[in-house]
């Protein structure tokens, strides 16, 4: 994995109990030919907003099932095929799961084709499930699935600019979905925020059962924070106790020497060093899952 991408996700690692938020819409549109329809994308429910039997939101690379019984799962959108109104939709997983939807206005229909189908007969006999669109979540399932949606709507815009050559980019999308106050800099409760919604996208990649997946959030709660407080410890070089772009990006973006003489030292900031065995075993579970994330956002192992 690239250096960039990996301080850029390092922002995210454990679990934490999830507060209330809502689905956002991708920052970047990802590029045409493996995009779902606009017209697709957002939050629906199969039965009443209020009482689902399943939920399932579209963004434009990727799509999440949400039944109220079984796996809680996610896939990535490969590749997209259009034909007669519907959208084929092929997911980078080993078994090239396939999702057929049309969407009509505040309704939408979707087809799971089944194995001997071939890719170019659409809709075919698969039954169809209805879907109704939604302003936001349930209050009742809002603690478990609103700040993961929130950051699986930000994540084409992620990878989108994380795929560039500008860590400055990657840095910025992370920062434009986990700066709530808008105010530049991530405070520790913004850093364990980043951390859940990772988690939630971990663990709907790996089909997590209902009890697993309120468990990975409730469980992690200290250890979100206590990665947040790691990295502010890592990065915070002007002791301000929240980290802005300009820290992660230093002596990252650009490389120091690349483009002069060095600047000369800046004045030390006061406070005791981070003992390093300590350091060392915080970001090596940071590692650990951006390892993880890796082949969910598409990209290569470092």
């Amino acid at each position: 994995m690239t250096r960039r991408l990996a301080v850029a996700l390092s922002l995210c690692l454990l679990a934490a109990a999830p507060a209330a938020a809502q689905p956002q819409q991708p920052l970047v549109q990802p590029p045409p030919g493996v995009t779902l329809p606009v017209a697709a994308q957002g939050l629906w429910a199969n039965g009443a907003c209020t009482d689902p039997g399943a939920l399932l939101f579209l963004t434009g690379r990727y799509w999440a099932l949400l039944p109220k019984e079984g796996p809680q799962e996610m896939w990535r959108v490969a590749r997209t095929a259009e034909s007669g109104g519907y959208t084929l939709a092929v997911a980078d997983d080993a078994d090239q799961t396939r999702l057929i939807l049309r969407p009509d206005g505040q309704r939408l229909e979707t087809r799971t084709p089944g194995p001997k189908q071939p890719d170019d007969v659409i809709p075919g006999e698969a039954p169809a499930t209805q879907w109704a669109r939604c302003p936001s979540l349930p209050g009742s399932l809002s603690g478990l699935h609103g700040e993961g949606l929130s950051f699986l709507g930000a994540l084409d815009g992620i990878e989108a600019a994380c795929a560039s050559a500008e860590a400055a980019a990657c840095i910025g999308a992370v920062f434009a979905w986990a700066d709530v106050t808008r105010d530049g800099v991530l405070t520790a409760a913004e850093l364990a925020r980043v951390v859940r919604g990772a988690t939630y996208l971990a663990m709907l990649a790996t089909g997590a059962e209902l009890e697993k997946l309120a468990a990975a959030l409730g469980g992690g709660a200290l250890g979100g924070m206590f990665a947040a407080y790691a990295l502010i410890a890592s990065f915070d070089y002007d002791g301000s106790g929240s980290l802005s772009q300009a820290e992660l990006l230093q002596d990252r973006s650009p490389m120091p020497g690349l483009s002069g003489p060095a600047a000369p030292p800046a004045a030390a900031v006061p406070g005791p060093p981070i003992g390093g065995a300590a350091l060392a075993g915080q970001l090596g579970a940071l590692r650990t899952l951006l390892d993880q994330l890796a082949p969910m956002l598409g990209l290569p192992s470092r």
